[in-house]
């Protein structure tokens, strides 16, 4: 397994591999404010994903990799709902898990995220990059009324759009690109792929297909959801043990599951995205993540702008110099 460019490589294509590369490496760089902002402070890792999304696996996967990096440990990883108040002391820091949830698309994961933070009015609260949307102009202003209140909360935000309308939850915005682009570069097969695969979207957010893809011939069409199959049984797996660790007060080992079963799980998921991935020669995907991966795995691939505009926002701001990316809009 390496990432070293063929042989026969041409010096335009070489020139084009040092472009992405150079953007990409230029992307971590942006997280050291957070690693600032946690030296030498106690903090919990909380809202981690347990679902089939590999978009949140790869965002939680870099953000372990970024701990990992700056020698920053946990005292907690847990999701929300298993996260236990009384873990938290006086000037811990709580640190949210990034992502594309901070709105009322997935109201619920929103809201029970606000009922941490107002929980703890004294401890700084850190939220990792996050893209922000609210379809409900009312459901916008309870939120900003809510989180408005806490004095310390820190929102990080990974395009224009969310960092504009930050301010309206809090003073302490910063703009910073995706916690996934940690994993830069991820470990390849060394062989070349054959045709096109398709990641495309079958949930709230997909979008139309573009007039000028309609014709492309494409080899495989997936999600995320079909390429974890049967190994979604895990998942299942994990709810189970999370619900008698907490049935029987086992608190100590909420922790221990998260490290230790469901990080591993995580990128079993993940290696088989970058499996499909591998095997073929480029990528045409409406998902954020598939193209952050075919950024990090230094493959060629078509973004379309899903239905509001996460794609495009995102692109613009950190990774339209890349040579291996093309963005396209969806049709009417």
């Amino acid at each position: 397994m390496n990432r070293s460019f063929p042989l026969s490589i041409s010096s335009q294509e070489s020139q084009v591999m040092n472009k992405h590369s150079e953007v990409m490496e230029g992307l971590k760089a942006h997280h050291a404010i957070i690693a600032g902002m946690l030296k030498g402070k106690r903090f919990h890792y909380i809202d981690i994903p347990i679902h089939d999304n590999i978009g949140d696996l790869l965002i939680m996967l870099g953000t372990l990799r970024f701990f990992e990096t700056n020698n920053l440990k946990p005292a907690t990883i847990a999701t929300t709902h298993s996260f236990k108040h009384e873990w938290v002391k006086p000037g811990d820091v709580l640190v949210f898990h990034g992502g594309g949830n901070f709105g009322d698309l997935y109201g619920h994961i929103h809201q029970d995220r606000e009922k941490v933070i107002m929980a703890f009015p004294g401890n700084q609260i850190i939220l990792m990059p996050q893209t922000l949307f609210f379809s409900s102009d009312a459901a916008r202003a309870q939120s900003a009324a809510n989180l408005s209140r806490h004095p310390d909360l820190h929102l990080f935000v990974r395009d224009l759009v969310s960092q504009k309308m930050a301010y309206e939850f809090t003073p302490h915005v910063y703009l910073v690109p995706d916690m996934a682009h940690q994993l830069y570069p991820v470990a390849t097969p060394d062989k070349q792929g054959q045709g096109i695969v398709r990641i495309q979207r079958v949930d709230k957010e997909k979008p139309n297909t573009p007039e000028s893809l309609r014709q492309l011939s494409i080899r495989t069409t997936t999600d995320w959801i079909e390429v974890i199959g049967e190994d979604r049984k895990l998942i299942n797996l994990f709810e189970k043990l999370e619900w008698r660790l907490n049935h029987h007060g086992w608190h100590s080992g909420l922790t221990a599951l998260a490290k230790w079963y469901w990080a591993p799980v995580s990128r079993r998921y993940v290696k088989k995205a970058i499996k499909v991935f591998a095997d073929h020669e480029s990528v045409v995907t409406d998902r954020l993540h598939g193209h952050i991966l075919a950024c990090l795995m230094d493959k060629k691939h078509i973004v379309i702008d899903n239905s509001y505009g996460k794609n495009s926002t995102y692109m613009n701001q950190w990774t339209i110099e890349s040579p291996l990316t093309t963005l396209v809009r969806e049709s009417a």
